[in-house]
This record gives C-alpha cells, sequence and structure tokens, in this order.
C-alpha cells in the first residue's frame, strides 16, 4: 500500500475491484506522484474509475508519502469538491492510512472537509472550477470534471471560462516543480 497506488486503493476500499484500466490509471498517477510526468490527462468514460483513483485515492496516498506536499483539487461545483475533500480527510484518519504511513496524519487543529493540513506541514483544499484560488499554491493540483453538465461541456462560453481559469489561476498557482 506503501508503494502502489493501487494497493493502498484495495488496502483502503475493500470492495474495490482492480480492472487492468484501473492499473493503467495509477502507474500514470504514480508517475506523477514521482514527478517523471508534470501534465496528466485522463480521458475515459463516466464510471470508468478516474475519480476513486485520481480524487480520493491519489491525494491521501500522495500525502502518506510526500507529507509536506499541498494539493488543490478542483471540481466543477464547490459541493461536490468538499464531498470529495471529505472523503479524502476520512481515508487519511483511517486505521488503514495509518498502517501503511505511520507518523503521518492530519494536524489536530485542521480537519475541516474542504482544507486541512497534515501533521508535517501538507495541506488538501478542495476548490470549486472557477473559483478564486488566492494564497494557495499547489505541488499537485487536480481538476476532476470542470463541467457541471454535458450542456457546460458543450457550450463554447463555459469551456472558455474553464480555461481562463486554469491558464490565469491554476497555471499560477503551482509551485516549482509542480504537477
Amino acid at each position: 500500500a506503501r508503494e502502489t497506488l493501487i494497493g493502498f486503493t484495495e488496502l483502503t476500499f475493500s470492495r474495490y475491484n482492480t480492472a487492468r484500466h484501473h492499473r493503467v490509471i495509477a502507474e500514470q498517477l504514480e508517475r506523477v506522484e514521482r514527478r517523471e510526468v508534470d501534465r496528466l490527462m485522463l480521458l475515459l468514460p463516466p464510471r470508468h474509475g478516474k475519480t476513486e483513483l485520481a480524487s480520493r485515492r491519489y491525494p491521501p496516498w500522495n500525502l502518506g508519502r510526500n507529507p509536506h506536499r499541498q494539493i488543490i483539487a478542483a471540481s466543477a461545483t464547490e459541493s461536490f469538491a468538499t464531498d470529495v475533500g471529505r472523503e479524502v480527510r476520512n481515508i487519511c484518519r483511517s486505521s488503514e492510512f495509518a498502517e501503511a504511513f505511520p507518523g503521518v496524519a492530519l494536524a489536530a487543529d485542521s480537519t475541516a472537509a474542504g482544507r486541512w493540513h497534515t501533521n508535517e506541514g501538507g495541506i488538501f483544499a478542495a476548490v470549486g472550477v472557477g473559483s478564486q484560488i488566492l494564497g494557495k499554491g499547489a505541488d499537485d493540483f487536480i481538476i476532476d470534471d470542470p463541467f457541471a453538465t454535458m450542456a457546460d461541456a458543450q457550450s463554447e462560453a463555459q469551456r472558455k471560462a474553464v480555461i481562463e481559469w486554469y491558464q490565469g489561476s491554476v497555471y499560477n498557482r503551482l509551485q516549482p516543480g509542480g504537477a
């Protein structure tokens, strides 16, 4: 679990049914964690495990291995981002996480669902796409489903707004060497 994202996922999610494409996704995310890759797009149909691996399991696994990293995770809406942040936080609170990464934990004074710290100075923040990200930096910036609906994804104005947000806010928040 400490060495591979699939091992960590199987440890922290006992009902997880690993398929071949999940291993491919996990291997690519592991390359990001090792900084062999600094940009990764996962392009698969809905319900193929992108969110589970990239948004729910990768952040705690990454923070377990690099408890000083700062991670910002964005989704189409603030409420969905906060829900995912709550799940990530709860994984980091679990006995399985403690087993895989002894000594890494949440900071006692910082446990909100959408923004919290590790006991080693790492940060996790969940934001909605398009929101202001003032005062935050990211070693890892995850964008999961930047459009809330198919209509939004097909809207030229919505696509332009997301691109401008990425270029003007997200890209500028990456720390040197960020992914």
